[in-house]
């Protein structure tokens, strides 16, 4: 199993948990905390802000994003673990019908404006640095997963998702891979990509 592959997913599951929480996405019905303070304490301010999330502006939501990416950096990779695997089963089925939503309205363009949003991703995707960023670097996730951690993960992952929605991220991929491919780029690995 590739961990390297791996951490980088993780890294973008972060970095998606993030972006979910800055936009409302969570439901702030959770009960049970983390006995870890550390987390607890994430984990409380996720679902303390996520009924509110709808009435912020856009500057609201990125000022909170940016204190919550702060407190994260703070965490040690297992605490990072820890609120990550707390706060998917909400977030990976929700991400993955919002994933399957673009994809289907992605199809639907014509070829030209399908390339334009391809470029257009793959534009910021090169501003924000490329697919060079290691796993654990910026606070994108832990560098090094246990196999058997990872292989429970993606088993969770298996069971979040539709086999419908897997292949849609797929194709996602490999759709954003051939236009990178085409513009003298490297790939990008893992499911979606972060592509829509």
């Amino acid at each position: 199993m590739n961990i390297k592959a791996i951490g980088g997913g993780v890294g973008l599951a972060i970095a998606a948990l993030l972006w979910a929480w800055a936009l409302g996405w969570f439901s702030g019905d959770r009960k049970a905390y983390s006995e870890d303070p550390k987390v607890a304490e994430l984990e409380r301010l996720r679902d303390e802000n996520m009924p509110k999330m709808d009435q912020f502006t856009e500057a609201q939501r990125r000022k909170q994003g940016e204190q919550f990416r702060e407190k994260m950096q703070g965490l040690t990779p297992e605490q990072r673990m820890a609120f990550f695997e707390s706060s998917m089963p909400v977030l990976v089925p929700m991400m993955a019908r919002g994933f399957e939503k673009r994809y289907d309205q992605f199809m639907k363009l014509s070829p030209e404006e399908q390339r334009k949003e391809l470029d257009k991703h793959i534009d910021a995707m090169e501003a924000r640095g490329g697919t060079e960023r290691p796993a654990g670097e910026g606070g994108r996730g832990p560098g090094n997963i246990d196999p058997k951690k990872a292989d429970e993960f993606r088993k969770k992952m298996l069971a979040w998702t539709t086999p419908s929605q897997r292949a849609k991220f797929e194709n996602g991929i490999q759709l954003l891979n051939d236009r990178r491919k085409q513009r003298g780029l490297p790939p990008i690995g893992g499911p979606g990509g972060g592509f829509f």
